[in-house]
């Protein structure tokens, strides 16, 4: 079986599911697949950067496109991979005794 990368373009996408680069667009436009789940802008400041597309979730969605239960479950472990509700550096945790901390003015 050939390597496929997490994310990918239109062209090599189409290529994998034997589908048109239209018919990936029309996913998009009519909110079938989701912008940060199924694909993503390089650039979201600059939408002409390009698009890429989540590999496995696109071809997970060809393959239980009659059974949305399944593919929503397979998009819920992929965004709980993400880790988003980890603490993020800039983020204070809490004193272990759980007393808030005092700011001296």
């Amino acid at each position: 079986m050939k390597f496929q990368p997490p994310f990918t373009d239109a062209r090599n996408l189409a290529e994998l599911m034997s589908v048109s680069k239209s018919f990936l667009r029309d996913l998009r436009d009519v909110g079938e697949w989701k912008e940060g789940i199924h694909w993503v802008f390089l650039n979201p400041r600059n939408p002409s950067s390009g698009i890429r597309y989540n590999t496995d979730l696109c071809l997970h969605w060809l393959a239980t496109r009659h059974c949305p239960i399944v593919h929503d479950r397979a998009v819920q472990q992929y965004l709980e991979s993400l880790s988003y509700n980890e603490s993020t550096p800039n983020k204070k945790a809490a004193p272990a005794n759980g007393t808030a901390l005092s700011h001296k003015e």
